[in-house]
């Protein structure tokens, strides 16, 4: 193979075909991330020109076009072009899976800035006892999943974002998080958050995708020490 035979020797894509119009297709249809390895299978392409389809449906969507092919979360996805995000709005009907409450907001900034963290961490940092309450609900809307139990009395389930965070908040990984020292005084971490709320429902366009499970806790980013606790302690009730 030279330098220029960037396709596999037997591709289910034709060389000669419009490959960026094919790439617009599938991540249309698709609603979610397409990573590199699931645009292969769907192709039979190398990443070589894969990549070089990508940026030219990319350079073909910044010109008059409604859509926007977005790098998120380890691949890309379409979304609509935010020049057209108010007429858009106008066409979708705010569900549950639209925006996110205050609280919500406060306890899901924590998870994203100091994960994997327990509830009971989380009742700590936000001076309550009902954080179990937007663990359940973060969960339901797959913004949030067990990140295994933290080695201490009672070993409380910790919990991490997932790639549907990501996705929510337009992220392509937790190293875009706003800096929390761009903010003033008071609860940083759900201010910096709720900067990066979308207006529009994670649906159609904006769907979510498979969750990360393997996420680690920032550099310097360190836990509260966790309080001897029964087993159960820091869990979700039943």
């Amino acid at each position: 193979m030279n330098d220029v035979d960037i396709f596999h020797q037997d591709p289910l894509w034709d060389e000669g075909g419009d490959l960026p119009g094919a790439l617009e297709a599938l991540f249309t249809a698709a609603g979610e991330v397409l990573d590199l390895a699931r645009l292969r299978e769907l192709t039979g392409l190398a990443d070589g020109a894969l990549q070089q389809g990508i940026e030219k449906l990319q350079e073909r969507l910044q010109g008059a076009s409604g859509l926007r092919l977005l790098e998120v979360g380890g691949g890309w996805r379409m979304a609509t072009s935010p020049v057209y995000r108010e007429m858009v709005s106008r066409l979708v009907t705010t569900t549950r899976s639209g925006r996110l409450t205050p609280a919500q907001i406060e306890a899901l900034a924590i998870i994203a800035y100091r994960q994997p963290v327990t509830i009971t961490e989380l009742n700590a940092i936000r001076g309550v006892t009902s954080s179990a309450n937007q663990v359940k609900s973060l969960m339901e809307r797959q913004l949030i999943t067990p990140a295994g139990r933290k080695p201490v009395v009672g070993r409380p389930m910790t919990y991490a974002t997932t790639q549907a965070f990501l996705l929510h908040f337009g992220l392509k990984s937790l190293h875009d998080l706003p800096r929390l020292e761009d903010f003033g005084e008071g609860r940083l971490e759900a201010e910096a958050l709720a900067a990066l709320e979308p207006p529009l429902p994670e649906d159609g366009l904006f769907g979510e995708g498979a969750m990360i499970t393997d996420l680690e806790p920032e550099p310097g980013q360190g836990l509260m020490e966790e309080p001897e606790s029964s087993a159960s302690d820091g869990d979700l009730p039943a």
